[in-house]
């Protein structure tokens, strides 16, 4: 009798066992379909969120919305969803980071003084600061770009932005962190121009412009690799001749996998609305 009691008990456990093992199968199945959902991997990393903009010329390209318009509703969307997913966590447990930062830093030193309040960073902050900080980090966020955009504008001076120099030698500083999921936006036209960091080798470059854009076999020069713990968002990529908007999205794309990033995506400028659904698409697959 005993004996059949215990058959039994170990019969139900190998039966229990084999649909918990089937019910996580089928999460990872849903999962790597890219169906919206937060994969297991991201669920307990803190966010670390860079969010690298371009303050070149593309801001007085002629659009509605208006470059500037974009760029601060793209930041503002992010910062809500970063807001969200620290209210997830229940806030005091949080160690997510979100931080706006230009590289050159831009010689005004108003845009610098402002640049300061580009930043939250709960891993830092004590329990009892962080419902605080969250409450007030958007509207800060939102007056301190304003302000750097409208002086941008008013300034015209346009000593454009080193996107292949801080993938060379600063990324790692800037933007990665131990045990967070690491995720850097940029927000550029795709034309990566910084006078004073200008090489060539053969047919690749470290710039794109539209006179590389006429070699239908230019590319961009990877000088490491290593990549593989950053996940890049690269919006707003807009040539001024449509006809090399598929050359340009290659020739970047190319670049993020040669330098062994596996999480890439690169965009074109698009309404807002647009965007942010590919915003929440990468930040939630």
């Amino acid at each position: 009798m005993k004996s059949k009691v215990l058959l039994s008990v170990v019969a139900v456990a190998m039966v229990a066992m084999a649909f918990v093992s089937c019910g996580k199968d089928a999460e990872t199945k849903t999962n790597a379909a890219g169906k919206g959902t937060i994969t297991s991997a991201h669920v307990d990393k803190p966010l670390n969120i860079s969010i690298y903009l371009d303050l070149s010329d593309r801001l007085v390209r002629d659009m509605t919305p208006s470059q500037k318009d974009r760029d601060i509703e793209i930041v503002s969307y992010i910062t809500e969803y970063i807001k969200s997913h620290s209210e997830a966590q229940k806030i005091i447990p949080s160690k997510d980071r979100i931080k706006v930062f230009f590289y050159p830093t831009p010689a005004d030193p108003k845009i610098a003084l402002l640049s300061s309040d580009l930043e939250m960073d709960l891993s830092k902050a004590q329990p009892a600061d962080k419902k605080k900080m969250l409450k007030e980090f958007q509207k800060n966020f939102n007056t301190s770009l304003t302000q750097i955009y409208d002086a941008t504008l008013k300034a015209k001076d346009w000593p454009g932005s080193d996107i292949w120099g801080f993938f060379r030698k600063q990324v790692d500083t800037y933007c990665v962190r131990e045990d967070s999921r690491n995720i850097i936006v940029i927000l550029t036209d795709g034309y990566i121009f910084y006078a004073q960091n200008k090489v060539k080798v053969g047919n690749n470059y470290s710039y794109i412009t539209p006179a590389t854009l006429k070699n239908p076999n230019s590319g961009l020069i990877a000088e490491r690799d290593g990549l593989d713990n950053i996940e890049v968002l690269m919006l707003e990529v807009n040539p001024i001749d449509p006809k090399h908007q598929d050359q340009m999205e290659r020739i970047l794309q190319k670049w993020f996998s040669d330098m062994g990033v596996q999480k890439f995506y690169v965009g074109e400028t698009d309404l807002p609305s647009n965007t942010k659904l590919i915003i929440d698409k990468f930040l939630k697959e």
